[in-house]
């Protein structure tokens, strides 16, 4: 049997949805920010606010896993305009391209600027990854207190020293790839909130890494990001992350 998110049936509904931005979209997660959080951006940037973004959030999770292709989430469903076309797809490196592609958050289209977006935003992604697995999900606080040491300079300073030199030499301008908003900038922006829940302005701040920081400043300057990240339902996502993940 073919799992629904990889049925090779719905190839001509994905092609023909591959660049439409008035579907809606639903990511299903748990009620934090976690590994949905930069697809519900991306959605929210695509279209222009949060109106065709709905959270389904995932709390009889024993019964549900068995569901998914994996055992894990996000997923995200994306349903045509009229209604009529509904589509899935799962695992959030999948989930973010595909919309990172419709919503040209991929710099100017060409095969060069698509690879450095990616380039940098795999590079921001491994250390959320390791941010996440050393201090997010340790509940031993003398554990994660020893953690924080080996991932500020094993970890975040050399990403910080990286970055900070390729920001600016896209003339600090706060993107990596030309002047535009891509899906590097919004990796970026996502992991400074955590840099600094394990280490305040000790390294990231706009005095010590003002090119790191003019990302943060060019995202915050899009009116539905601000929206959203002003919105109730955001505030509590931030509040539950906090409380289950530190950051």
């Amino acid at each position: 049997m073919v799992h629904a998110y990889f049925n090779p049936a719905q190839a001509s509904a994905f092609n023909a949805l591959a660049s439409k931005t008035d579907s809606t979209f639903q990511v299903k997660y748990f009620k934090i920010h976690g590994s949905g959080a930069i697809s519900r951006i991306l959605i929210v940037i695509g279209t222009g606010g949060h109106k065709q973004l709905s959270n389904a959030y995932e709390d009889d999770w024993s019964d549900y896993k068995p569901t998914t292709p994996f055992g894990l989430m996000p997923l995200l469903t994306e349903t045509s305009a009229d209604g009529k076309t509904k589509l899935q797809i799962a695992e959030s490196d999948a989930i973010e391209r595909y919309l990172a592609r419709k919503f040209d958050l991929f710099g100017n289209g060409t095969a060069f600027e698509e690879v450095l977006v990616n380039t940098f935003s795999s590079h921001t992604m491994a250390l959320i990854n390791q941010i996440f697995n050393k201090w997010g999900i340790i509940e031993d606080p003398m554990v994660r207190a020893a953690n924080k040491e080996s991932l500020a300079t094993d970890q975040i300073a050399p990403w910080i020293k990286h970055h900070e030199k390729h920001l600016q030499a896209n003339g600090t301008n706060g993107h990596y790839v030309g002047n535009k908003v891509t899906l590097a900038d919004v990796k970026t922006d996502y992991v400074i909130t955590m840099i600094q829940a394990l280490t305040g302005e000790e390294l990231v701040s706009e005095s010590k890494t003002p090119a790191i920081w003019r990302v943060r400043q060019e995202m915050d300057k899009i009116e539905s990001v601000a929206a959203w990240k002003g919105s109730e339902e955001y505030k509590v996502l931030s509040k539950e992350n906090y409380d289950m993940l530190a950051y």
